[in-house]
């Protein structure tokens, strides 16, 4: 079998694997010679210049390299070609003598009959192959002096800048993803957030008076009440609020009802702000229909340390302070001490100026309840021209939060939202806050305190000039008959001096 020859496709196969084996140690030199010009390059620098001439060069094409010819420099070989060819090597010229010299500026060599070396050839791109050329610079090698393999030409993905193309890919379904939250946000913007609906006439018909029934609503405008509970108090309604807004007009007019405030109730001391303790909302919707001739449409009812945390949340509000507060009371570990003048507020302060009412150290100053709710509705205001900025935007997380645990409605939450968002998007001057129109010099005996009690008497014609006039939600105005008050009186002061907690008796 040694001696059978081989057939063509034979010798066709094993020149492909040989060629495939040649393909594969050309390669593999390659990817190895770049790992070794890596690290050479790092310390090639602290080198000497021979060495860095013998670092660049490849130990195996010593092998295969030739002393370049140069027949014209050394004198031996000048010799050797006289003797050799005595005639010259020009064959157009005629032969010279032997041991004759000849012309140097004669002599035209012709060097590329010399040079054509087959092996030359095989030498010079096997060279080509294995290592890169003598003459290098910086531009040649930008990998040296780091590890890895060669940086990808710049736009590739291994480096560089990527093409244009795929900039513009990139942003293209950047902008695409924003316009698909946009949109998912309005739609379930316009889904939830909704204005709410109004009450049907039978639900109104227990609040509400036959007439007004029979007369209709205005168009898109809303009535709501606003409680604020405060359980350092007791628990008792402290600041009791009637708002109407009108979304057409866009006005908003908000009726502050004093804690004292006389209503019908079974109980001896009857004051407005000891009503939602004993018969909750119900029986405060009832007292304050009584007292406007209708029964809002919504209720919220907060906790007065949700303020605190709203005005935290948004990062404090600005308040001008209108007078020097100087009061402590050591049962309640309450300390309200605040110049006048303008005051950045945190949450604690805002509670502590919102129940001011009167100093017990310090300059003599009392302003009752009148005088509070007067702050009351400027530091509203206050907070509303602020609400709308950059930090309620990115804590707005916080915010429905602080809602969720310290707020009661019997609105949703979208319905709550529409809310807020017309409310903080008003001009704050057609905001505009009414008193209770009354007398606040008046007192009634207490059996069980044995003491006069300082109440609110109510002037039930002023009052209904004011709903009338800017609070009413029917096309019809509100009677004598829409009313039940107690006590009316047509007397009208509210005096900013008056303490509502120990008003001396009414002569």
């Amino acid at each position: 079998m040694k001696g059978r020859r081989l057939s063509e496709e034979e010798l066709r196969q094993r020149e492909k694997e040989a060629r495939s084996r040649q393909r594969i140690q050309d390669q593999a030199y390659r990817e190895a010679q770049r790992g070794v010009y890596a690290r050479i390059f790092q310390e090639q620098d602290a080198m000497p210049e021979d060495y860095r001439e013998a670092f660049r060069e490849d130990p195996r094409d010593r092998l295969y390299d030739r002393p370049p010819r140069d027949y014209g420099e050394d004198p031996r070989d000048r010799r050797w070609e006289d003797e050799t060819f005595p005639w010259g090597l020009d064959r157009d010229q005629p032969r010279q003598a032997a041991g004759s010299r000849r012309d140097p500026q004669a002599w035209q060599e012709p060097r590329d009959r010399w040079e054509e070396d087959p092996r030359d050839r095989w030498e010079e791109g096997n060279r080509e192959r294995r290592r890169p050329p003598r003459e290098t610079g910086p531009a040649d090698y930008p990998d040296r002096g780091r590890r890895g393999p060669p940086s990808q030409p710049p736009g590739r993905s291994g480096g560089g800048n990527p093409p244009r193309r795929r900039r513009r890919r990139v942003v293209l379904i950047v902008l695409l993803v924003i316009a698909a939250l946009l949109v998912a946000a309005l739609a379930v913007h316009a889904v939830l957030v909704r204005p709410p609906d109004l009450p049907s006439p039978e639900e109104q018909s227990e609040g509400v008076h036959p007439q007004l029934l029979e007369a209709g609503r205005r168009e898109d405008v809303y009535t709501f009440l606003l409680v604020g509970r405060d359980d350092a108090g007791g628990g008792n309604t402290d600041t009791i609020m009637v708002g109407c807004y009108d979304v057409k007009n866009g006005t908003l007019d908000v009726l502050s009802i004093y804690r004292d405030t006389l209503v019908d109730v079974p109980w001896e001391i009857k004051k407005i702000n000891s009503v939602y303790n004993r018969q909750g909302m119900e029986g405060l919707q009832t007292q304050i229909k009584n007292l406007i001739g209708y029964t809002p449409d919504y209720y919220f009812v907060m906790e007065m340390d949700m303020v605190a945390e709203l005005v935290d949340a948004i990062g404090g509000v600005d308040y001008e302070v209108p007078y020097n507060m100087d009061y402590d009371d050591p049962t309640q570990d309450l300390h309200i001490h605040f110049k006048q003048g303008m005051q950045h507020l945190n949450g604690e302060d805002a509670v502590k100026v919102l129940r001011w009412r009167k100093n017990n150290s310090g300059e003599s100053l009392s302003v009752g309840d009148i005088g509070r709710v007067e702050i009351q509705h400027g530091f509203l205001k206050a907070m509303m021209s602020q609400a709308i900025s950059l930090s309620t935007l990115t804590n707005i997380k916080e915010i429905a939060g602080i809602v969720d645990e310290n707020l009661n409605s019997n609105l949703s939450y979208g319905e709550m939202i529409w809310f807020g968002e017309h409310v903080l998007m008003m001009d704050k001057d057609n905001i505009q806050f009414h008193g209770l129109p009354g007398d606040y010099t008046g007192s009634i005996w207490s059996s069980t305190y044995q003491n006069y009690q300082s109440y609110v008497f109510v002037n039930d014609s002023a009052l209904r000039d004011i709903i009338n006039g800017h609070m009413n939600p029917y096309t019809t105005d509100i009677t004598a008959d829409m009313q039940h008050i107690i006590h009316a009186t047509t007397v009208n002061n509210m005096p900013g001096g008056a303490d509502s907690a120990e008003a001396s008796p009414a002569e």
